[in-house]
């Protein structure tokens, strides 16, 4: 249910946030049965936050483990469907827990849902495709030879810039990925080379930066909004700046403060017109 309420309250504060959000190939995305994206990951949460407000099932996300050890923060990131991926630099104590995580990926295949992940393994504001990890592969092949149907639909979201408000964005599907593009399931090296190969070779095709340029009509909103809601951009571009210097969490952090600063800044001019009018 929170999950529900606050992926629609997402999807509104969105439009303050970006320009325009261009959609492409949502047709290679099957509306039922299980599902793994295979994600393009250049912008930290903010990819995954996107992906699943434009995606109309629910989707589990993997997201960075090391954002998962506090217990309570566990618990909460549980409630938005979001499981913990570890990788080797955050302690090769917590790789035996992608066992735990890949598990849960199986039931949640088993009961025809969707998975997101991003096959690059880590995240940089980049423009070009890094070369993908062992995740999406281990993790297709083990559910196949589990006997469970799946497809992989890559998917790619592009950004005309990073680190600011009023970004276009082109979020592309492509083709889905079978079991059956494949002669034998294995985990040995070289399936998981010929897996990758081909994952790499569909997402080459979604990595693009070819933006259609947003006319005024079809912009309106953001505009508006961002003219009525200056203040706040101001205030949260200072503090998010100051606090994000060198990473690639400026426009997750400030999409995560939009979100509680916007019902916030609401409330402070219905007091203040009370209060004068």
């Amino acid at each position: 249910m929170i999950y529900i309420v606050l992926r629609q309250f997402i999807r509104f504060v969105l439009r303050f946030f970006i320009k325009k959000i261009e959609i492409n190939g949502m047709e290679n995305l099957p509306k039922e049965g299980a599902v793994l994206l295979a994600g393009f990951h250049p912008n930290s949460f903010l990819d995954a936050i996107i992906i699943d407000c434009k995606v109309n099932r629910p989707i589990w996300s993997l997201a960075r483990g090391d954002a998962f050890k506090k217990p309570l923060v566990r618990k909460i990131l549980s409630k938005f469907y979001m499981m913990p991926i570890y990788r080797i630099t955050e302690g090769k104590e917590y790789l035996g827990k992608n066992d735990e995580t890949f598990e849960r990926c199986s039931e949640i295949f088993k009961n025809k849902s969707q998975v997101l992940i991003f096959s690059e393994g880590l995240c940089t504001n980049q423009t070009e495709l890094l070369p993908l990890k062992k995740g999406t592969s281990r993790l297709a092949m083990q559910t196949w030879m589990s006997g469970t149907e799946m497809v992989i639909v890559p998917v790619a979201i592009n950004y005309s810039e990073f680190a600011g408000v009023g970004k276009n964005i082109s979020l592309n599907f492509g083709p889905a990925i079978k079991q059956t593009d494949f002669e034998e399931l294995a985990m040995d090296g070289k399936a998981i080379r010929t897996f990758n190969e081909k994952l790499t070779e569909a997402l080459k095709k979604l990595v693009r930066r070819d933006f259609k340029k947003p006319t005024l009509g079809s912009s309106w909103f953001y505009y508006l909004t961002y003219v009525l809601h200056f203040p706040v951009h101001l205030l949260l571009h200072t503090f998010v700046k100051s606090k994000t210097r060198g990473t690639v969490f400026y426009d997750s952090i400030y999409l995560g403060l939009l979100i509680v600063a916007l019902p916030l800044y609401w409330l402070l001019c219905y007091f203040i017109f009370q209060i004068f009018i």
